[in-house]
């Protein structure tokens, strides 16, 4: 995809899957359905216009009945699994320094989108705020943002000392974001914001493990997983999970728990990755229903043309893909 602006990477995202197993919908069949499964797994460097982002966090939350669900997502993320940007912040000396990593590289994730410190008196603000339109609500996307973004301070040990302020009204229920944005809430503020004592500016970080680590490491090797995949699909004996396990260095039972916990049936994500290549090639053009079979780890045409049957309805002589039919799984 050529990166549009504003636009956010694909890989914020990921915690999406676990949110959404924790609630027993499954992950892949979500993302399929909106065009992108299983490039959220196998690609998530990529970027996606931000209208579709608040799209896909407003259709998670809808899925998931839960109103706050976004905060949830962002309580699940680790600062670590955050690429360049987590890396930077976590190599920081002090909060100080972590803040102004936090604002200056925000584009790394979402570009459109801005982080500003501003200090006045005895506090410290991080003001979270998007630029241009929105094209679709950004509640749930900010939600999640500020609980990520939260994770700075809180590295300074000083949990008590730490507010959130929230530009949206109260709702009902909305007690339950005390879980993932902490006790210190105030809705119907000018801003959305972390806000912070200044005096914890010049505190070394403290590097502790919150509950989401489990999810870092379960996606980190549902990734793996899904990487390897996608390279070694047309053979379909090295795609087996026992040869992959070994190929990734993982026994095939703490990889299918991994999985679980992203809400990932392995022979589902293989499958998945078969119809996704599938369909790409047939629209490529330049390969016949056989090669095509071949190339995605079937051993005659007819298995192909079973499978291909199951997943669109169609044989693959006759499939004719609508205008936008995975049109996002292109990358």
């Amino acid at each position: 995809m050529i990166n549009a602006t504003p636009s956010i990477k694909l890989g914020s995202f990921l915690q999406i899957a676990p949110y959404l197993a924790m609630r027993g919908v499954s992950p892949l069949e979500f993302f399929q359905r909106l065009g992108i499964s299983p490039n959220i797994f196998q690609n998530p460097d990529i970027w996606l216009p931000r209208a579709i982002c608040f799209h896909i966090a407003n259709e998670m939350a809808a899925v998931a009945q839960d109103p706050f669900g976004g905060a949830y997502v962002g309580h699940l993320t680790e600062i670590r699994s955050l690429g360049t940007w987590g890396a930077l912040i976590l190599d920081s000396t002090n909060l100080a320094e972590a803040c102004a990593m936090a604002a200056a590289n925000a584009s790394m994730l979402h570009q459109g989108g801005e982080i500003k410190i501003v200090t006045e008196g005895r506090t410290t603000k991080l003001v979270h705020h998007f630029t241009g339109e929105y094209g679709s609500d950004p509640r749930q996307f900010i939600l999640g943002s500020l609980a990520v973004l939260r994770k700075v301070p809180l590295m300074a040990n000083e949990a008590s000392a730490i507010r959130v302020h929230i530009k949206g009204s109260r709702a009902r229920g909305d007690g339950a974001l005390e879980e993932s944005l902490g006790p210190n809430l105030e809705m119907n503020a000018d801003y959305n914001m972390i806000e912070f004592d200044r005096d914890l500016l010049d505190t070394p970080l403290t590097h502790t493990r919150d509950d989401a680590w489990k999810t870092t490491d379960a996606l980190k090797w549902t990734v793996e997983t899904a990487g390897m995949l996608i390279k070694q699909i047309a053979d379909s004996n090295q795609s087996k999970l026992a040869i992959l396990c070994r190929s990734i260095g993982i026994s095939p039972r703490t990889l299918q728990r991994r999985l679980k916990y992203c809400g990932v049936d392995f022979d589902e994500l293989r499958d998945e990755t078969r119809r996704s290549e599938a369909l790409k090639l047939l629209a490529d053009g330049k390969y016949n229903a056989t090669e095509i079979a071949y190339m995605v780890g079937y051993s005659d045409q007819a298995h192909f043309t079973r499978a291909f049957k199951r997943w669109t309805g169609n044989t693959p002589s006759s499939y004719r893909p609508a205008s936008k039919q995975d049109g996002m799984d292109n990358g």
